[in-house]
């Protein structure tokens, strides 16, 4: 839905949905490494890749509880 798809979100926010799982700064980062390997196996260009790395670091905020 943040990317400006068509589909409608309509679960738990991300604040929510995280909360208590002690997802940590380290966490994170091998998250965004893997999702990294993932776009770039599949051929997504750097522009778009950025793009996406961009949109999905305004949920870190909401997501990481331990630095």
């Amino acid at each position: 839905m943040v990317t400006g798809g068509p589909c409608n979100y309509t679960g738990r926010d991300m604040k929510t949905t995280h909360k208590g799982l002690g997802i940590t700064e380290s966490d994170w980062n091998v998250m965004a490494s893997l999702f990294v390997e993932t776009l770039t196996k599949f051929n997504v260009p750097k522009k778009e890749q950025d793009e996406l790395l961009a949109i999905v670091a305004t949920t870190k905020k909401d997501i990481v509880e331990k630095m």
